[in-house]
């Protein structure tokens, strides 16, 4: 029996292809199948909810994505989709993807 490896994809094609299938992530260039479970939501969920609130209650200009990308800093072949995120409302006009 041999060994294939999976194929390594690019950033650029990972985003052409699985770009807006929330069911899909890139780590090191492979594609990662994400299966969250109902307690993993639940608790997800509750804590985007709490981190909301909390930037209401403190008028910041930030936000909780349902859905987004994140291409880590020294990565070049990764993008994640985080469970929670805070983002900068402010960092969003940069955003060229």
């Amino acid at each position: 029996m041999t060994y294939t490896p999976a194929k390594t994809l690019t950033l650029e094609a990972f985003l052409a292809q699985y770009g807006d299938n929330p069911r899909y992530e890139l780590i090191d260039g492979e594609l990662r199948d994400l299966e969250p479970t109902g307690p993993h939501e639940l608790v997800a969920g509750k804590i985007a909810g709490y981190l909301f609130a909390e930037i209401l209650r403190l008028n910041r200009p930030w936000t909780v994505p349902k859905t987004c990308l994140i291409q880590p800093p020294a990565a070049i072949v990764t993008a994640l989709r985080p469970d929670v995120v805070v983002l900068d409302e402010a960092a969003f006009g940069w955003e060229s993807r």
